[in-house]
Parts: structure tokens; C-alpha cells; sequence
């Protein structure tokens, strides 16, 4: 019995004894965490993103646990936090998040079915919208009045619109509108805008181009009144702590064989995922890091 005491506290000593660098070098996480962009209703993305989710259970061989992001602020947290290892963010959220300190890499992106122009297939526009019936033609209407942003950390429903309404007044948004309202999603800012709710509304293009293919929305409904330049689709982003093996076969899933999510891709009018890189959002890092 003593010597079996021995051994063990001499194992004990000698675990005790090992320098720092002998802890795991790379996280291997099981279940991995798994958060989706808030652009639209939870549980409908969630439905959307199914095939996904599956195929990274198959090649992963472990379970994904979907972490409720019910804004932009919560997906960042928990990158800075390592409680979520791959997201989906918005340009601006991303941004924001490396500039907290967030150790992540953007690796793929959707690209868009509008063939229309190279730049088109991987870009959307911020748009500003109001019912087409107020008679409503110009920002300068707007002043006084109510407006619809969907999240603080989104690039086209937030961090745009800001700079945009403050480089055209000379004011800041807080000062020119009456009030502001954060509606959570873009999908309930257009229905804003459209039950009368905030007079004026800022929201993505392929949110609005979702809502009219989908007859949520009729072509003659709203009025477009403002729209950005060119904003790059949104990066799912890996923590750079995961190890490169699992990091390996998550990216092979997204860039690799696709045809398994080719029902996927059709439901979000998409063609595909493309490789992206931090060079991609570098202008939108700019612009978040010296806001006018």
C-alpha cells in the first residue's frame, strides 16, 4: 500500500512539476459551438441552416450545439469568452470583434445567385426604406420623425446608417430623428416600415430581396431612399485556438463537396460558399475603427 501511495504522489509531483507549455496547444472542442447571425427569425434560420449543421456532425464526428445568439453583442461575447468556436457574423460584428481582441479567422462566405456583376455575387447594400403611400421622396422628410435600426453591432441595419445619416445632416441620428428603435432583425424592421411602426427603416438588400420573392413584401409597397456602397457577405468566423486538424475538416466542409447542401443554398438564394479572408472586410474594419 505504501508504495502505491509513492507512486501516486510522484505522479503528482511530476504533473505538478510540468512547465506551462505541456498543456494542450489547440482546443478540440466536443460538442462544437455553433452561432448563427440574428438577420432573421431564430427558428426559421435554424431550419435553413440544418443541412449544415448535419454535415458538420457527420465529418466532425461529434455533436453541434447551436449557442442562441439573439443579438450581435451575444455572438461576440462569446468569441472573446471561447464559449462559441465558429460563427457566422456580420462585417461590422466581426470587425468589432477583432477589435476587442477576439482570436478568430474569417474563412468562407455565401456567394449570391445575382450573376449580375462579379462584385453583385458577393455583396449586398445597406438600403433606407419607407412605405411608397407617405409621399415620402427624400431624407430630409425624415427629420423629427421615427426610425427602425436592427441591431447596434449590424454593418447594414446600424453601423452604416449612422455614419450615412450623420455625413448627410450634419447630425447624428440621435439628434435628427425623434426616436430610434432597435427591431432585432431585419426581417421585423421591414414589417415595421410596413405596418407603420417607425416611419423610416434601414435594413440589407437581400433581406428585402428575400421578403419580395417571398410576397411579404409588394413590389410597389416601399420606397428605397438611401443606399450604401458595397458591403462584402457575411464571414464565418473559426477561434484560432481550435486544432488545425478540426479546423482543417470544418473548412473542407464549407469549401469542399457541397452538393449535400445544395437544398440549403436554394432556400437562402445562394450559390455556394467562397473562401474570405480579413483582407476582404479590411475597409470595413477602417470604417469601425474611425467612424465619422
Amino acid at each position: 500500500m505504501k508504495n502505491i501511495l509513492s507512486c501516486l504522489m510522484l505522479a503528482c509531483g511530476l504533473l505538478a512539476g510540468l512547465p506551462a507549455s505541456a498543456a494542450p496547444a489547440c482546443d478540440d472542442p466536443r460538442p462544437l459551438r455553433f452561432a448563427l447571425t440574428p438577420f432573421k427569425n431564430p427558428e426559421a434560420q435554424l431550419a435553413q441552416y440544418q443541412p449544415l449543421i448535419r454535415q458538420l456532425e457527420k465529418v466532425l464526428e461529434r455533436r453541434i450545439e447551436v449557442v442562441p445568439s439573439p443579438s450581435y453583442s451575444t455572438a461576440i461575447e462569446g468569441l472573446l469568452g471561447e464559449s462559441i468556436d465558429l460563427a457566422e457574423l456580420g462585417p461590422a460584428s466581426y470587425a468589432i470583434a477583432v477589435s476587442r481582441g477576439a482570436r478568430i479567422t474569417p474563412f468562407a462566405t455565401f456567394s449570391s445567385v445575382n450573376r449580375s456583376s462579379p462584385e453583385a455575387a458577393i455583396s449586398y447594400h445597406s438600403l433606407l426604406l419607407v412605405r411608397r403611400d407617405r409621399g415620402i421622396d427624400k431624407l430630409e422628410q425624415l427629420r423629427g420623425s421615427t426610425l427602425g435600426l436592427t441591431d447596434p453591432a449590424s454593418t447594414s441595419g446600424a453601423i452604416l446608417p449612422r455614419q450615412a445619416i450623420a455625413r448627410q445632416t450634419g447630425m447624428p441620428a440621435e439628434s435628427y430623428f425623434k426616436r430610434i428603435i432597435f427591431t432585432g432583425s431585419h426581417d421585423r424592421a421591414i414589417e415595421a416600415v410596413q405596418k407603420g411602426q417607425v416611419d423610416a427603416a434601414f435594413v440589407s438588400s437581400n433581406r428585402l430581396d428575400e421578403a419580395l420573392r417571398q410576397n411579404k413584401v409588394q413590389p410597389d409597397e416601399l420606397r428605397i431612399l438611401w443606399q450604401s456602397s458595397p458591403i462584402p457577405y457575411d464571414p464565418f468566423v473559426l477561434r484560432d485556438r481550435l486544432c488545425p486538424a478540426l479546423s482543417a475538416r470544418i473548412r473542407q466542409v464549407f469549401l469542399g463537396d457541397t452538393r449535400l447542401l445544395a437544398g440549403m443554398f436554394q432556400e437562402l438564394k445562394a450559390s455556394g460558399f467562397v473562401p474570405t479572408s480579413d483582407e476582404h472586410y479590411r475597409e470595413i474594419r477602417k470604417l469601425f475603427a474611425n467612424p465619422r
